[in-house]
């Protein structure tokens, strides 16, 4: 379902289309959530900031899209040793984000521990070992996700069609900057933030990427030598083609 703002602000655009998400204006939900859509990517509005693509209100319905929605959080029992997820994070400095890993190890350690009152209660920690990674990692269910279906579906297509193995990281000797999907809209992210930053001392932009913003990408100054090259109007339509 497509949407269109009759406002700006900090996200919208005044004129531009945006998709629903959901759509609650029935008359028949809860009062918090009648009268109100969701935008995929952007939140929660009232339907009085939009209109259909004729440019009339939005229809009294409700509406949910089909679109597949991978759940965020996965809990440590329904991940099996062998299973390929998916790092959803950057904070790791051994894997990177929107790769494939797959699970070598499962470890789940229980151990007892005396409160301050003396009571005794049982921690339990849990861990996951990936292929090639040297060392395990604290579980977290919001630093991983399962394969969708459609990328299920695509890894076996390409093994059986075209003998193509899927592409799982199996090594954390790789520096992660050479693991993302866009290595010049990464440098630049980065360098951005950079420009910003105040407390960049006596170093130069690049050096504090280096050191500071990237360093858990494993970024040196050669990275930046074909960006350098470029002039100012290439870089600003790199950025645009990118988003």
């Amino acid at each position: 379902m497509i949407v269109i703002s009759k406002i700006a602000n900090k996200k919208l655009l005044k004129g531009h289309r945006y998709e629903v998400f959901q759509l609650w204006n029935s008359g028949n939900n809860q009062r918090w959530v009648e009268g109100k859509l969701q935008i995929s990517g952007f939140g929660r509005y009232s339907v009085h900031n939009f209109t259909d693509t004729s440019g009339n209100p939005i229809a009294n319905i409700d509406f949910k899209t089909n679109q597949v929605v991978v759940d965020r959080f996965i809990k440590f029992e329904d991940v099996s040793e062998g299973e390929v997820l998916v790092c959803s994070t950057d904070r790791y400095k051994t894997l990177a984000k929107d790769r494939m890993y797959r699970v070598e190890k499962l470890e789940k350690v229980e151990y007892e521990r005396t409160g301050y009152n003396g009571q005794k209660w049982t921690s339990t920690d849990y861990s996951v070992r990936f292929e090639g990674v040297t060392r395990k990692i604290k579980f977290n269910g919001w630093a991983f996700r399962k394969l969708t279906s459609e990328e299920s579906r695509e890894i076996s297509l390409n093994t059986i069609l075209h003998n193509k193995q899927p592409e799982i990281i199996k090594t954390s000797k790789i520096r992660k900057i050479d693991l993302v999907q866009n290595k010049e809209k990464t440098l630049m992210e980065f360098l951005s933030m950079t420009l910003l930053d105040r407390n960049r001392h006596h170093l130069s932009v690049i050096d504090w990427t280096c050191q500071k913003t990237g360093e858990k990408f494993g970024i040196t100054s050669e990275d930046f030598n074909s960006l350098l090259e470029l002039p100012l109007k290439d870089i600003l339509t790199k950025i645009d083609n990118n988003q």
